[in-house]
């Protein structure tokens, strides 16, 4: 395993928990790591930099328009986009190596994220599978310029994709309270949205749509499998899901 012809480009504001592993697990295949950063008071700036990677410091313009901004300090061709809590599995790490020996690549490669919750990674429920877009070929694709909050990338029926076999590492949350914060962050994000769209909500809304996404992740796409963690990612979602239409009511 050697050093690829690939950039790495991580998003970053106050990541000093997470940005050492997301580095140092890129660092077998990768030597062009360009972190922006959007105001880090902590010291994800000083770790990443000891690592080696490029620090660009930009204020917050939105998703798209910081990812984009990482890829044009992009000495390669291809960029691998992650989040400061994710990490290149070594299966993913070897898929590369033998990805670009080979040659001949597509202009964009999907990956399946493996999600940890506390420390345990999930293998069922609305977790898993997690497909993604995040290896491209930035000659041909960028991350599209808007203000939604879930950005993508301009591909179309005509790009040429493919799958990738190994999987990239999300510790998504490390306490059940952090994961339940994350809830109420998006539930009250979703609704300032979706409401001056029209989108309505209330209280009959709230439990039904609730009640069938617990039964959902928990029962049908077989969250119980992965035990208590599976149970609480369920609940979770299931808090989510009734306040968010709370909200819209109110």
């Amino acid at each position: 395993m050697g050093i690829l012809p690939l950039s790495v480009v991580i998003i970053t504001k106050n990541e000093e928990s997470n940005i050492a592993r997301s580095i140092n697990s890129v660092l077998p295949v990768c030597n062009d790591i360009i972190v922006v950063d959007s105001g880090s008071i902590d010291n994800t700036l000083q770790i990443a930099q000891s690592l080696g990677a490029t620090i660009i410091q930009n204020p917050w313009p939105g998703y798209s328009r910081q990812k984009n901004l990482g890829n044009s300090y992009a000495k390669n061709t291809y960029i691998f986009s992650i989040d400061a809590d994710e990490s290149f599995s070594a299966e993913l790490c070897e898929e590369l190596t033998q990805l670009f020996a080979k040659g001949n690549m597509v202009d964009l490669y999907k990956v399946n994220l493996r999600n940890h919750y506390c420390g345990k990674p999930i293998h069922y429920g609305a977790w898993y599978p997690d497909w993604h877009y995040r290896l491209f070929n930035k000659n041909h694709i960028h991350w599209i310029e808007s203000d939604d909050v879930h950005e993508e990338l301009n591909y179309t029926t005509q790009t040429s994709k493919a799958n990738l076999r190994e999987h990239l590492h999300h510790h998504t949350t490390f306490t059940e309270e952090n994961y339940l914060q994350k809830m109420e962050q998006y539930a009250r994000l979703y609704a300032s949205k979706m409401k001056p769209k029209g989108k309505k909500g209330g209280w009959l809304k709230a439990y039904s749509s609730a009640v069938f996404r617990f039964i959902k992740e928990f029962i049908l796409q077989r969250g119980f499998l992965d035990g208590v963690a599976g149970f609480k990612i369920a609940q979770a979602h299931f808090i989510y899901t009734k306040k968010k239409y709370v909200y819209l009511a109110n």
